[in-house]
């Protein structure tokens, strides 16, 4: 997968609902994705939760449990890659392979998910999954991209996702490439970014210092912040 150079950070403002009703767009890459994470992470019982009511975009989570409590959950989209995202025209056509992505996160194995009867889900737990649903359709929502290095604070007053963590932002990470890079029967290339969400601080070292430099900071905590962890340390607090 191409890293992108630059120290992209994006900020949004609220959307005002649309006047019409937009058809709802599914993934034509399903099996290939699910395909793809069950070969990549084998031995897994696999558990879905999935969209009822879809808007624009219908965003599925999948959960690979952790197979020992020394592993981790990995949890990865369906349904990003149903569109194309907006990539600046400088970019093209050289990056277009770029277009297309899905979305990763990894939670330590004591991490319970479970979808209670009344539906009524614990924000402590359910955070990370929101987290990743929202991301799914900013791209397409803002018209914009989500590529590597790329950070989103949670809104411009940094709020924390939930009362039991400070983290207030993200940042889209990769791991190796044969399990970032998915090259479809098609042709088209998706793409999996690994979010690994962030305190204030670490957003503003990032800005100033640069995603490489920030990223050896990262290097320093186990798994370079990528098992979310609400409670890990923060690289950049004086």
């Amino acid at each position: 997968m191409e890293k992108e150079k630059n120290n992209t950070e994006l900020h949004y403002e609220e959307l005002k609902a649309p006047e019409k009703k937009r058809p709802v767009h599914a993934t034509p890459y399903e099996r290939e994705i699910e395909k793809h994470m069950k070969t990549l992470f084998p031995d897994r019982e696999e558990r879905g939760f999935y969209a009822k009511d879809s808007e624009f975009l219908q965003i599925d989570i999948h959960m690979l449990e952790a197979p020992t409590k020394k592993e981790f959950h990995v949890l990865y989209t369906v349904g990003m890659s149903a569109l194309p995202m907006a990539l600046p025209e400088d970019l093209l056509p050289e990056y277009q392979p770029l277009e297309r992505g899905e979305l990763m996160l990894l939670l330590p194995a004591e991490w319970t998910l479970s979808l209670p009867e009344d539906g009524k889900v614990d924000n402590r737990l359910w955070w990370p999954v929101n987290l990743m649903k929202y991301l799914a359709r900013f791209p397409h929502e803002y018209k914009t991209w989500l590529g590597w290095g790329h950070t989103i604070p949670n809104s411009e007053e940094y709020l924390p996702y939930d009362e039991s963590t400070a983290l207030c932002g993200v940042m889209l990470g990769a791991l190796q490439q044969e399990i970032s890079v998915l090259k479809s029967k098609d042709g088209a290339q998706i793409n999996f970014y690994t979010l690994i969400p962030l305190y204030k601080e670490e957003i503003e070292a990032k800005r100033d210092e640069g995603t490489e430099a920030f990223m050896t900071k990262l290097s320093t905590i186990n798994g370079y912040g990528m098992i979310v962890f609400p409670d890990r340390p923060n690289v950049c607090k004086q």
